[in-house]
């Protein structure tokens, strides 16, 4: 029982990037080919990352990718890479794997050839052990059985080996041979006692020792003085080294934090609370109903690795404001119906949400939004929120999952510019994207997309941000994820 609730409690851990998501979604071009890319990141290490590429282009002839890693030494150096399997049914869709040797931040380098010339990019893939894999009974069972065949084996080779190895043919061993072997037997017996035993302490340390590369976040404590959020970030103890005085701007700050008020989900905010010192960020919140609150913050360390910490907060009142940020966005939700599709704007115009027909779980979809004016036209003059079009928040009813997402995919945007940048003493076609340098003024089409496979079956609320003229817009969907 103490194993099972220690295997559980490893379970919940399962966060790297985003709670509850293990996979990478990316969509964006590689050169001149606009590539959708699915990467499974092994839930042990060293294990074997799947890799799945679809390209719009009907002109790509073959696809290549290798592993590295995104800082470092070896992100500069490549090591030969796998050419993909490209599927007869389907040539457009192109299959493979790579090993990925130990847990940190990794980078898949994919080069691919066509009638355009050749394109590269490189996704950023944070890799960490997941779990301790468990046996099944039937397994377990079948195993014991063979060992105790085993057992058997040794005690009446034993036996045999005293008892009759000396004697000639048609001899018959006396009663001392008989003695002596009956002896041996016993010596078998106790011999394979002994293997068993030493052999289960073996497994059970190595297990255990194990055990201490399985991924944990940081440890993220949350307070509040009035309307002052304090947060004390500390080690969880990962064998890995993680520090709290590494992190690296994405989108212009170092932590993005959502507050997400439970049971129902009806209020979420989009924060960004500054680091004071090492390991310690703070911020003034902005008008909030109080309630208690699931926080969800994501930063990324140096190497490019990202997290995503949790931690709950109870505000006992209304807070008044106003935010320590300018880019701080969010509301209460209305309640919409489970199945609308269309959410109206406040100062006029509506967003409307165009599902993939049925979602399934641990399949690639790609979720879309438009937004109209009041007369039924594309949204003009739509503005960049954070250096993106817009961003989308995924949070399951149960909050066993969270992921916070842009046009690019689930990926880290700033190791998206590490891993784009490895690229460029290569020269030729290769995409970096420019986000960082956008301004909150650039004009943005009306119509969003994100990559992304929802990891369980269930109910899940989307939440799109994204910059109108007067204001950041909050707007929700409620969807259902099946098997």
């Amino acid at each position: 029982m103490k194993r099972l609730l220690f295997a559980i409690s490893l379970l919940c851990f399962s966060l790297v990037a985003h709670v509850g998501v293990n996979d990478v979604f990316f969509e964006g071009l590689a050169g001149p080919y606009p590539l959708y890319v699915t990467i499974r990141p092994p839930i042990v290490i060293p294990g074997i990352a799947e890799i799945s590429i679809r390209s719009a282009a009907r002109d790509v002839k073959s696809i290549q990718f290798t592993p590295m890693t995104l800082t470092g030494a070896g992100s500069k150096y490549p090591p030969t890479p796998d050419r993909a399997v490209q599927s007869k049914e389907d040539p457009q869709l192109f299959t493979g794997g790579l090993w990925i040797m130990f847990p940190g931040a990794w980078q898949v380098r994919a080069m691919v050839e066509g009638e355009r010339g050749a394109g590269s990019v490189s996704i950023p893939v944070p890799a960490a052990s997941q779990k301790l894999s468990t046996m099944d009974g039937l397994t377990g069972s079948i195993l014991a059985l063979l060992m105790l065949v085993l057992a058997a084996g040794v005690t009446g080779i034993a036996g045999a080996a005293i008892r009759e190895s000396q004697l000639g043919p048609e001899q018959q061993p006396d009663r001392n041979r008989i003695r002596r072997g009956r002896i041996a037997m016993a010596g078998g017996v106790v011999l394979s006692i002994m293997i068993i035993w030493f052999g289960r302490d073996w497994w059970n340390a190595e297990s255990k020792d194990y055990s201490k590369s399985i991924y944990k976040p940081l440890v993220m404590q949350a307070s509040l003085s009035g309307s002052h959020l304090d947060l004390q970030l500390s080690s969880s103890g990962w064998l890995q080294p993680k520090g709290t005085d590494d992190f690296v701007a994405d989108h212009g700050h170092l932590m993005h934090l959502y507050a997400i008020r439970e049971p129902g989900l009806d209020a979420i905010f989009h924060l960004h609370p500054e680091r004071r010192e090492a390991g310690k960020f703070s911020h003034e919140l902005p008008q909030m109903p109080k309630g208690k609150y699931r926080l969800f913050a994501d930063v990324v360390h140096g190497s490019g690795f990202p997290e995503t910490l949790t931690a709950s907060l109870e505000l006992p009142q209304d807070t008044t404001g106003p935010s320590s940020s300018i880019d701080d966005a969010g509301s209460v939700l209305p309640m919409n119906g489970k199945h609308d599709r269309t959410v109206a704007l406040a100062g006029g115009g509506q967003v409307v949400f165009d599902p993939p027909g049925t979602l399934r779980a641990n399949q690639p979809a790609t979720l879309r939004f438009r937004v109209f004016d009041a007369d039924g036209n594309p949204a003009p003059n739509l503005r960049l929120y954070l250096g993106m079009a817009a961003h989308l928040a995924l949070v399951k009813n149960d909050f066993s999952v969270f992921s916070h997402i842009h046009p690019y995919g689930n990926i880290s945007m700033a190791a998206f510019e590490m891993a784009q940048s490895s690229l460029l003493p290569l020269g030729g076609n290769v995409l970096v994207s420019s986000h960082v340098n956008e301004t909150g003024s650039a004009a943005v089409p009306a119509e969003f997309s994100f990559p992304f496979g929802f990891p369980t079956a269930g109910e899940y609320r989307l939440v799109l941000q994204f910059a109108g003229t007067k204001r950041v817009e909050t707007v929700s969907f409620d969807i259902a994820v099946v098997i």
